[in-house]
């Protein structure tokens, strides 16, 4: 067989009327600008202004999130992340400025204003010292977290930087799992959470920024954002948007996550942090350990320049088992896989195995934060983060296999060239990159305050190296079938010749083989400008806000196949055995199995290719005429061009923000056609390019009602939206030739978004000694949805093969293509309590809570067969968390039990679905501190899993008769040691 390369193109026309409608809309916002800008009566001239900033005396750091008001005149404001504020148009006078922080008494600070000028002031609240145990520790982070939720215009979640290292989370993703709302799914062999579910909906379907950037995607052919590679130390802050303004983003049906890094300015003054940490896992025999460190300082004249440097090194070893099914669901009596399974047969494997596997998992993570306070009305940032995961898993264990060539003999699972056991080992290093590099700027200029910024993102996922290699002997059995007496452990039922076979290391001969090379790339650039006018004293309106951004995210995948050889090798006698795997450490029944030993299958590309060269093995790439690039290759480009326009109006307690976005999106795809032609023999890759367009106007409304500090009501309508996965738009088209037909199939780079309308109400109750009880019902209903992995596929367009030269004289046969799904809804109930017993006496007074609990539905008609009534994807209909703090003079105490219902994770046959199992944990964190600047910190995870604990355990159907692949991974343990110097 041949395989040529020849270029080609082909373009889809935009559309222009949407592109025509998106330019009318910002030039309406450009002109909104001037507009706005042009009325600068003799009030403006006079009027004065109230520019302030909240400090805690007792840590000298800003306060965020303060509720402050003007007694005068009932406008209200509340600080921001740098402790600042402003109370713009103020006639001259002496205004009684009221402050309001969860903790702390409130207080009434007199500050006096001239006409025409500005009034700078520094205001303090809270304790004098630390002797207050409110002001630090679990409770002051608890307290910062709730002020400036409690501030936020719209319904929110926010996590502090010092509540990020309350619970024993190794990422952000698990740190957000805490949420009410939130659930994650973990990444199988190490067990880290690695993708965040937002109300239901699915990683890809939400909106994940950086310091105000968008973070690149590392995955191959999705929008998920894998968070298992950003630590907690990159981050200071985490906000989850529960519902969206018209300055948020148009993308995040589910949400909209914050990222934020610290900056110098955040501390006032000299900050140094630093950790060490050692780390043991159960089944792991290395230990691993964790540096880390932070330094903050302020200098130059005035202190207007500011500089943040923080870094962490970790380096894990992490080891577990796992039991999994490795192809699709068949069963034992045939019949069409597309139909429910007939009375009396059964679902059953053929190709199914048990592994060890060991993992190491090195983090790096540096991030620096340059300020300058340019003038007193300009602030610029320099905000700069690297991480980087380097993950290396080693899998070995042995797998049952049958012929998938014929299954079926007298209609009974009986393969007709029977079943093979293979001893199978797997070396995979994959490298995951996310960096993001963001200058930031605001001005304030009168009632004016303009915000802007340029950014660059890029998200790599890197495999340069990923081996498999496995030694295969015959059964003497023409069937094995499963005992599933335990669910936990199935085993498969072998005849004593077949027993013995395994049970002997000679005679295992080269199977399969293979190294590949992959190599997925997001890089985003993006440019932000937004205006806000301040209104307030001269009517309802407090301001308005208008806003352009342009991104473009340019994303690639390099697929390649580079050895599978073949030729006569053998498993002992050739010097590939190793030490066998015991799977006892996880209750199970199985006897010891052969592994292939870990240096020859880490060396194998060296291995392999030597033995290539030596003429032993022969590589049938190379033989086949092939090339190694593979047909998934792809490039594309993504721009977004986007305006808003919204405004804020008060009326008595209502707040009501409300306003529009309009998104612009134009799609690129450089990708490749395969033409396979078994009646010529030979393979043609042609190179093509596919162009799209399509413009969304997205209305939002947000009504607040504050009936006091600590009681609110809130409320929202709004659109938002999630755009096709890049595997379904890359435009890939297959085509078959056999017998004189030409079957096709081609993506579809027309798919339309996601388009949802969400509705969300709830109450807030903020308590004065920290704490909070609030209840959210939310209710999404979304047109074109479509599955992670699974779109529906329809009849193409044939026309455009018709008059293909290539095709000439061939009946052109099937043409299919992907389609959008058709509704989904999904609709739920939040309810999050917080206390700090702070009004208890002596040592109760200690005590805390913290209990979160999820009840959600979700259904899809989803354009799939038989799957006109399903659940959505990652979206377990109960979720909770329930936590006991303590916190005394010097010891802090953290006992959490987190609780996740079973989950839909995919579709699978017969109309069958896998579900990913209920699985819960509890784990402990405790920190003495030693002296005011020294403190140990001790950390278990799972600590009520002996190992025999499965972290994943997934299941074909949502019983747990089926097993399809189950992990054990153990329980986790990390001692460290904290030194904070300021």
């Amino acid at each position: 067989m041949t395989l040529t390369i020849t270029p080609t193109s082909s373009r889809r026309p935009d559309r222009q009327q949407a592109a025509s409608f998106a330019r009318f809309f910002l030039a309406i916002v450009l002109s909104a600008f001037v507009s706005i800008a042009l009325p600068v009566n003799a009030q403006d001239a006079n009027a004065g202004a109230i520019n302030g900033r909240v400090v805690n005396p007792g840590t000298q750091n800003y306060l965020s999130g303060v509720m402050i008001r003007l007694r005068e005149t009932g406008a209200t404001t509340s600080s921001a992340s740098d402790g600042s504020f402003r109370f713009n148009n103020l006639p001259s006078g002496t205004y009684s400025v009221e402050l309001s922080y969860i903790g702390f008494e409130s207080k009434v600070e007199q500050v006096s204003v001239a006409a025409g000028e500005n009034a700078l002031t520094l205001i303090e609240i809270g304790p004098e010292t630390l002797d207050e145990v409110v002001t630090t520790g679990v409770r002051g982070a608890q307290a910062a977290a709730l002020n400036e939720q409690r501030s936020n215009d719209n319904i929110s979640n926010v996590i502090s930087s010092d509540q990020l290292g309350r619970f024993p989370d190794r990422n952000i993703a698990e740190a957000m799992r805490r949420v009410p709302g939130v659930s994650i799914e973990r990444e199988e062999k190490a067990g880290d959470g690695r993708y965040v579910s937002i109300r239901g909906l699915d990683s890809g379907l939400n909106n994940f920024k950086l310091n105000g950037m968008n973070v690149a995607q590392q995955e191959e052919d999705n929008r998920r954002v894998a968070l298992d590679v950003i630590q907690i130390e990159a981050v200071s802050k985490v906000i989850v948007n529960k519902t969206l303004l018209p300055n948020h983003d148009g993308d995040g049906i589910g949400g909209s996550v914050e990222l934020i890094s610290a900056t110098a300015f955040d501390y006032r003054e000299l900050y140094m942090d630093m950790n060490a940490e050692g780390f043991y896992n159960d089944f792991s025999d290395d230990l691993g350990g964790k540096l880390a460190g932070t330094f903050a300082t302020v200098f130059g004249p005035d202190d207007r320049w500011g500089i943040l440097v923080s870094a962490a090194y970790s380096d894990r070893s992490t080891a577990g088992y796992g039991l999994l099914n490795d192809e699709d669901w068949v069963s034992v009596l045939e019949q069409d896989d597309g139909d429910p399974l007939e009375s009396g047969n059964t679902p059953e494997v053929y190709d199914f195995g048990m592994l060890r596997f060991d993992n190491d998992r090195e983090n790096i993570g540096i991030n620096t934060a340059i300020s300058l306070q340019a003038t007193d009305n300009t602030l610029l940032t320099f905000k700069g983060s690297y991480n980087r995961l380097d993950d290396t898993e080693l899998n070995r264990g042995i797998f049952f296999v049958g012929d998938d060539d014929e299954l079926y003999q007298g209609g009974m699972l009986n393969p007709e060239d029977g079943y093979t056991a293979r001893i199978y080992g797997e070396y995979e290093e994959s490298v995951f990159r996310s960096q993001s590099y963001n200058l930031l700027g605001e001005t304030q200029r009168g009632p004016w305050r303009f915000d802007y910024s340029v950014g660059y993102s890029e998200g790599i996922r890197d495999e340069p190296n990923d081996y498999e290699l496995s030694f295969e002997k015959d059964m003497s059995s023409s069937t094995i079938l499963w005992d599933r007496s335990d669910n936990e452990f199935p085993s498969p039922i072998l005849n004593p010749a077949d027993s013995a076979a395994i049970a002997s290391a000679a005679g295992w001969s080269l199977s399969g083989n293979d190294i590949d090379e992959d190599r997925a790339k997001d890089r985003k650039t993006a440019v932000t400008f937004d205006a806000m006018r301040d209104l307030s004293g001269s009517g309802a309106f407090e301001y308005m806000k208008m806003g352009i951004k342009y991104q473009q995210s340019e994303r690639s995948l390099f697929e390649a196949n580079v050895l599978e050889a073949d030729g006569d090798l053998f498993f002992e006698e050739d010097g590939f055995r190793g030490s066998d795997v015991n799977f006892a450490d996880i209750g199970s029944p199985y006897s010891s199995i052969f592994a292939i030993d870990e240096g020859m299958l880490s060396n194998w590309r060296n291995i392999g290719f030597g033995l290539v060269d030596d003429g032993v093995l022969e590589n049938e790439y190379v033989d086949d005429g092939s090339i190694p690039l593979d047909a998934d290759t792809y490039s594309a480009t993504e721009d977004i061009l986007a305006g808003y326009i919204m405004a804020q109006a008060n009326v008595g307690n209502w707040e009501i923000i409300g306003g529009v976005r309009v998104e612009q999106t134009e799609v690129s795809v450089k990708n490749l056609e395969l033409i396979e032609n078994d009646d010529a023999g030979t393979e043609t890759l042609t190179p093509i390019k596919t162009d799209s367009s399509y413009t969304d106007v997205l209305p939002r409304l947000q009504v607040n009602y504050r009936a006091s500090d600590d009681l609110i009501f809130r409320g929202a309508v709004f659109a938002s939206l999630a755009r096709p996965e890049f595997q379904f738009i890359a435009g890939t088209t297959e085509i078959a030739i056999e017998d004189g037909t030409a079957d096709i199939f081609l993506g579809n780079p027309d798919l339309e978004t996601a388009q949802a309308w969400n509705f969300d109400f709830g109450v807030e109750y903020y308590y004065g000694g920290i704490g909070i009880l609030s209840a959210n019902v939310f209710y999404k209903t979304i047109d074109g949805f479509i599955f992670n992995d699974d779109a529906p596929e329809g009849d193409g367009d044939a026309s455009r093969f018709e008059n293909d030269p290539r095709l000439a004289g061939l009946e052109i046969g099937d043409v299919e293509t992907f389609y959008n799904g058709k509704t989904a809804e999904v609709y739920g109930l939040e309810l999050n309590f917080i206390r700090q017993f702070t009004d208890l006496e002596g040592f109760w007074g200690g005590f805390g809570t913290y209990v979160n609990l999820t009840l959600q539905e979700s259904s899809a008609d989803s354009g799939l067969e038989g799957r006109d009534d399903v659940e959505f994807f990652n979206a377990p209909g109960t979720i909770g968390t329930a936590a006991l703090t303590y916190q005394g003079e010097r010891f802090e105490a953290n006992l959490a039990y987190s609780y996740r219902d079973q989950f839909l994770f995919g579709f699978s046959q017969f109309q069958e679905s896998i579900y990913e199992q209920d699985y819960d944990s509890l784990d402990f964190t405790t920190n003495f501190d030693v002296t005011d600047r020294i403190r140990l910190v001790f950390r278990a995870t799972d600590i009520t899993d002996d190992g025999t604990k499965a972290i994943v355990r997934r299941t074909f159907g949502s019983g747990n008769a089926y097993l399809d692949n189950s992990n054990y991974n153990g329980r986790n343990f990390t001692l460290g040691i904290n030194a904070r110097f300021r």
